[in-house]
């Protein structure tokens, strides 16, 4: 009986994305073998270097190795940590925090972003090869936005570095990649967890990681700012709960408060990945052997048609 395919689905999250080689190492250790993977933002950077090289503990190498270097003390981006333990670390609340500083005011009136295009090259440049996405070990994909049309755009094949850039283009923090006519910017807009996208490729069973910060109802509504952040967190949250619906399974590591530019934290967080991948190794084998099964096999069989026509429906190939 063929075996059956294991897609592994990585979200984006900045430095909380360092938790999914805490969880790569666990499923490899455990013999669950990843048969592809797809990624967004940060997810799709882990999940290139591990797509290229298989090995979790070659990820983790890798990404402690830049930590350390020159390089990555000389990218700076300090200033988008939180001031204090309180300050919300949402992507979009941390951008108008420094607005309303007054920091970056000229710039942000003058430039598309407020860091440089090659801050993010020289992250990809030290982790990944150079490779056109076809020739990986493992089929690998990410997703971008093209702000142009409003799409999703899937690069599965082509240069690496501009997929990634693509995928990683935070808004307001990093530049679009101009692309054939596009405008392209971080694909967790509108969808952190490529589901469909994977299940296209050929995924008989998909696990997704989840490292997004959670919805904090504690968190005070205080002026118009607030008002349309929380807005916007809420839409996250529900666009993010009906598009993780579609995995097979979800580990979430309880990584907390972690701040999205906090990449010192890794020991942290990687543990975290780690833990929760432990405790989520049993079910893991159980829904595989369940899908093993003919029924599990004719099931999914029939979800896959219905993902692919949502596939080719919905979104643009690069």
């Amino acid at each position: 009986m063929k075996k059956l395919k294991i897609g592994l689905v990585l979200g984006g999250g900045g430095a909380r994305g360092l938790a999914h080689i805490g969880v790569l190492q666990v499923l490899q250790a455990y013999g669950i073998n990843v048969d592809l993977v797809a990624g967004t933002s940060m997810g799709a950077i882990v999940g290139a270097v591990y797509a290229q090289h298989p090995d979790a503990d070659f990820v983790e190498r890798k990404f402690r190795d830049f930590l350390k270097s020159d390089k990555y003390s000389l990218l700076g981006g300090v200033r988008f940590r939180k001031a204090n333990a309180y300050e919300p670390e949402h992507l979009l609340q941390q951008l108008s925090r420094e607005i309303k500083r007054r920091v970056v005011i000229n710039m942000a009136a003058q430039r598309k972003s407020l860091l440089k295009a090659e801050r993010l090259a020289t992250f990809l440049e030290y982790l990944i090869e150079q490779q056109n996405i076809e020739h990986f070990t493992l089929p690998f994909a990410c997703t971008a936005v093209d702000l142009n049309k409003g799409e999703e755009v899937i690069f599965e094949e082509g240069d690496i570095y501009q997929a990634l850039a693509a995928s990683a283009a935070i808004p307001g923090f990093l530049p679009p990649v101009e692309s054939n006519g596009r405008l392209l910017v971080d694909g967790s807009v509108t969808n952190n967890f490529p589901i469909d996208m994977i299940r296209g490729m050929g995924a008989d069973i998909v696990l997704a990681v989840n490292v997004s910060t959670t919805f904090d109802a504690e968190e005070p509504v205080n002026n118009v700012i607030d008002i349309i952040l929380r807005s916007n967190a809420a839409a996250t949250k529900k666009i993010n709960t009906i598009t993780l619906r579609g995995a097979d399974f979800v580990i979430t590591p309880p990584i907390g408060k972690v701040h999205w530019a906090e990449f010192e934290e890794i020991d942290f967080l990687i543990e975290k990945g780690k833990a929760e991948a432990q405790r989520s190794v049993d079910a893991i084998k159980k829904l595989i052997k369940k899908n093993s099964s003919l029924t599990g096999r004719w099931d999914k069989w029939l979800m896959k048609q219905v993902q692919n026509h949502m596939t080719r429906s919905g979104a643009v190939n690069r």
